[in-house]
Parts: C-alpha cells; structure tokens; sequence
C-alpha cells in the first residue's frame, strides 16, 4: 500500500520557504499555500514558487495541512510556532517541521507540544542567497530530518519526494550537525574574505581579488566531488615544500590571518599524511610553521 502524499502548508516568504515551495510544488508534493505576514514578500514568493499567497490572519486552508512547515529565521520560529498553536484551524493530525539546523524540534516548536501529532526539523543542508537558483538545486541536497517519529517519517517522506537525501539525526546530534554545516558553508566564506584581503595587500581591489580566487576555489571544490579526501589535496604542504610554507607564513602581515593560515597547515598535514607525503618532509613542514 503506497502512502499518500502529504500535503504541505508553509510558513515564511523567504528564500527558503520560496525554494522549498517551489522544489515541493515542481515535484508534485500538494503545497496548499504559504502564509507571511508583510503581503509585499508574499507576493514576490507566491509568484517565485508558483503557489498560493497569504497574509494577515492565518487562513483556514492551514487546517487540511499533514505539514505545516516553519520555514522563518530562527529567532522568529517560536513566535509563529505560538501563533499556530493559538489558531482555531491547527489540525492535530499534523506535524509539524522547521527549517533550522542548529535548534531541536522540541524547542523550537515547544508551543506546539501536544497540539499536533508531532514536532520535528527538516533542515537543507545548502547555503541560501537566492531562491530561484536554490529550489533548482534542492534536489541535490541533503536534508537534516529529527524529531517525533510520526515527524520523522513525514520530513523523510517530503525530503525523498523532492529527490533528495534526508539525513536523520537526534536532538543531541544537532550541535556537531550544525557546526560541520558553518565550517563548510560560512567558514569558507571567511577564509576567502581572508585570502581576498592578502591579495588586496598587492593592490587589489576586494571585488577583483575574489574574482581572481574563485575559480581555484571553485576547482578545488569539483576535485572534492571527483575524487574526495585526501586526493583532492595539492599544494606545497602535499609537497612537503617547507621553504615554500615558510615563505608563505612570513608574507602573511596580518597577524589574525597567518594565524589561521598556521592552524589550517597543522590540519593539512594531517591529510597530507594520508595523501602519503614522507613523514620527514611533514615534520620540516610542521618546524616551519611553529607553534599553534
């Protein structure tokens, strides 16, 4: 016996509630609506995603949902999670889910507990800054899902629907979860700010610097996806080039930044020693860059 599809009611007019609207819409999940409360952003999603639009007071159509999801900022999901628990339409048939990583289900759907079947996180594990080109990608995207089982199994359902990868987790997995996703998504913009910076030092402008260093960035990222870790790895510390690391380390004037560059070389020695660049040549490397 095949299980029905759930139909879907979303809460939140921003990238992420346009993407997943549209991704969930494109792959045939019934998405009933999507409700914010400035009409202005409720209509720019509307049309993005292609469904229906709602603002003001929460509608009544919310009450034929099997998923209301929150897809809001973190620091606004328990405010609308209170706003669904004072509705007259909530269905306890529902679950409920949120689209927050670093926050347990539980928590952040607290005024929720006991007035639907179940709470729950379904969280795309992707970096969101337009949502056009998000809702095309989705599909290629892990999705975090924990909760109440009856949420599990509805997040899980909507996650494969939309032909993605859903990843379950617990409460207590959340914090390590969440901060693998910042070290890949916004620690990388960091480190590109960083090496944007000791390009401007040449006399580069920002915008010319970083457009200098994507591509390598960008190649760095398709070697990962071609041939995964370690062999992704190049570069002088894969060489075992310790002159060359030491020059590197002296040209950095910054101190915040040849710090980080220090502390990254410590961790690429350690892939480097899997890649099987001789210990000898790890050990002048590990000299030339002195102490964490």
């Amino acid at each position: 016996m095949t299980t029905p599809t759930p139909n879907v009611f979303l809460f939140g007019a921003g990238t992420v509630a346009s993407a997943l609207a549209s991704a969930l819409r494109h792959a045939g999940v019934p998405v009933l609506g999507l409700w914010a409360r400035r009409p202005d952003a409720v209509r720019t999603a509307a049309a993005l995603s292609g469904v229906a639009g709602y603002s003001g007071p929460l509608p009544d159509l919310m009450s034929e949902a099997d998923a209301l999801i929150i897809a809001v900022r973190d620091e606004a999901i328990a405010e609308v999670a209170s706003s669904l628990a004072s509705s007259a339409f909530l269905s306890p048939r529902a679950v409920a889910l949120h689209c927050s990583g670093g926050t347990p289900s539980a928590q952040a759907l607290a005024p929720l507990a006991g007035r639907v079947r179940g709470l729950g996180t379904l969280h795309p594990l992707r970096a969101f800054t337009d949502a056009r080109r998000a809702a095309i990608k989705l599909p290629e995207t892990t999705f975090a899902v924990e909760g109440d089982p009856a949420a599990v199994d509805v997040a899980t359902q909507l996650a494969f629907a939309i032909g993605s990868r859903p990843l379950r987790l617990t409460a207590d997995d959340l914090p390590a979860y969440h901060a693998a996703a910042v070290l890949a998504s916004n620690a990388l913009v960091a480190l590109l700010a960083d090496a944007s910076a000791v390009l401007g030092g040449l006399g580069l402008p920002r915008e010319s610097a970083l457009a200098a260093l994507l591509p390598l960035a960008m190649g760095t990222l398709d070697n990962l996806g071609a041939v995964g870790l370690p062999k992704a790895l190049t570069g002088p510390i894969m060489r075992g080039d310790a002159a060359v690391v030491a020059r590197n380390l002296a040209a950095l004037t910054d101190p915040d930044i040849a710090n980080t560059y220090r502390v990254l070389a410590h961790r690429t020695i350690v892939l480097a020693r899997e890649r099987g660049t001789p210990e000898a040549d790890l050990a002048r490397v590990a000299e030339a860059l002195g102490k964490r």
